[in-house]
């Protein structure tokens, strides 16, 4: 197989935004954890920031393909965006101790999930 000097990967060296969100994230949470081994007081569950990270690259899927449909909410951007919107309140939740009614709150997402589910199959339609 001859090969014509062009590689299947980029090389240009650019990456998403999700690469530079994901990448503050980590050196913020690398700072509070210096800080609270400095001896500050920092709150314990700082382990919850760390679900930013997928929540960051969902939104940064979600934004290409924002962009992708000519700057319209669309098919199949659903899904992103109520990831990143779980994951992010499940972090507010964790990291300031907010007493939810866990035998409550998932029903209520489960529901939540089936009916973006729903609304996405029949958008297709």
């Amino acid at each position: 197989m001859a090969d014509n000097g062009q590689d299947a990967r980029d090389d240009s060296g650019r990456h998403g935004p999700g690469a530079f969100i994901a990448a503050a994230i980590l050196v913020g949470v690398g700072i509070l954890f210096l800080l609270q081994n400095l001896g500050y007081a920092i709150p314990t569950n700082l382990w919850s920031l760390l679900l930013l990270i997928p929540a960051a690259f969902s939104l940064a899927g979600l934004w290409r393909k924002y962009q992708a449909n000519g700057g319209r909410f669309g098919p199949g951007m659903g899904g992103s965006l109520v990831t990143a919107l779980i994951l992010i309140g499940l972090t507010v939740v964790f990291l300031f101790d907010v007493d939810i009614n866990w035998g409550l709150f998932w029903p209520v997402l489960l529901i939540v999930i089936g009916v973006v589910v729903l609304l996405q199959s029949l958008a297709r339609r």
